[in-house]
């Protein structure tokens, strides 16, 4: 049986006297895509983060790609970001005085591994970014830079991939072309999670984990756009169900 790609014990976080999380207990399941939802400032970003090991909680134990990150040092952490895991922020974190393809290859670049600019060109045209390859991040608009963020992540092959509100600046079409490649690393054996408060956009996950008010309050299996809505109205879903 393939062991989970991350498992968060009684996780907790507080900022100030602010508990945010408050005692979670999952399992993320390896080579599947899982969605994490819920209303504004339930927790679930910092749960992420948390799960990324771009937070350290409180308290509780995270255990990613069978590393307890409790006992990494940011050193270790950061080895392990750039040979296994890739993060697609909310605010891209691109850098803004380098080109589109500049960006994409950065993280190859500075681990010191073979620069291949025909793949990020591909992969930048895939994301419909296929003239803007030279110009300068601080330049694109915020869509165009989500998918720049969205194509360095690809370029590093990761095989577990976050991704934190990854549609939120993008229109319809490119949100699905976005949400497309990351459903095709999942079925292609990688592992993403992702936070979204589309629902639709979480309907295509394998897994839904449905917060409210720093807990975990359902766990879906393969559900439809309106079984997550119904989970996240209080009451409304059992702890754990499958559709299909």
């Amino acid at each position: 049986m393939t062991p989970p790609a991350i498992e968060v014990e009684a996780l907790a976080k507080t900022f100030g006297n602010v508990p945010v999380l408050r005692g979670i207990t999952a399992a993320i399941p390896a080579g599947a895509m899982t969605a994490i939802v819920g209303p504004s400032g339930c927790g679930k970003s910092t749960m992420l983060f948390c799960l990324a090991g771009l937070e350290r909680p409180t308290d509780g134990r995270v255990t990613v790609l069978g590393h307890d990150l409790s006992r990494l040092s940011a050193r270790a952490v950061a080895r392990l970001y750039r040979d296994r895991i890739g993060f697609v922020f909310q605010t891209y974190n691109l850098i803004p005085s380098l080109s589109a393809r500049e960006n994409v290859v950065l993280p190859r670049r500075l681990a010191g591994g073979r620069v291949d600019l025909a793949a990020a060109d591909a992969l930048l045209a895939e994301m419909g970014l296929g003239d803007r390859q030279r110009v300068g991040a601080a330049l694109l608009s915020s869509g165009e830079q989500q998918r720049v963020a969205l194509a360095r992540v690809l370029a590093t092959d990761a095989g577990l991939v976050f991704a934190d509100e990854p549609t939120g600046a993008l229109d319809t079409h490119t949100a699905a072309v976005v949400l497309g490649r990351l459903r095709t690393l999942a079925d292609g054996s990688k592992t993403v999670v992702m936070v979204t408060h589309d629902l639709d956009a979480a309907s295509l996950a394998d897994h839904v984990l449905v917060m409210r008010d720093g807990r975990l309050s359902a766990a879906l299996s393969g559900p439809s756009a309106d079984e997550i809505r119904r989970a996240m109205v209080p009451g409304g879903a059992p702890l754990v169900r499958g559709s299909r």
